[in-house]
């Protein structure tokens, strides 16, 4: 599991969504923190867990290599 996120160059969030311009030929990544359209995104290392449980089942799946899988 790859430790880079994209996330908004402007604002540094991660809620981005890929847009592939079918219908309006606006392509990029949205950002739905700042409303930004981006024609890249920036990449930055995984800041947190998400509340997951060490002991839980996500846990041990999000720490295995994926040749472990």
């Amino acid at each position: 599991m790859s430790n880079e996120i994209p996330v908004c160059p402007e604002c540094d969030s991660s809620r981005l969504s890929p847009r592939s311009g079918r219908h309006n030929d606006r392509r990029g990544w949205y950002c739905a923190e700042c409303g930004e359209l981006k024609k890249e995104a920036a990449y930055r290392p995984r800041q947190s867990n998400a509340g997951i449980a060490p002991s839980g089942l996500a846990w041990k799946l999000m720490q295995m290599e994926p040749d472990e899988l």
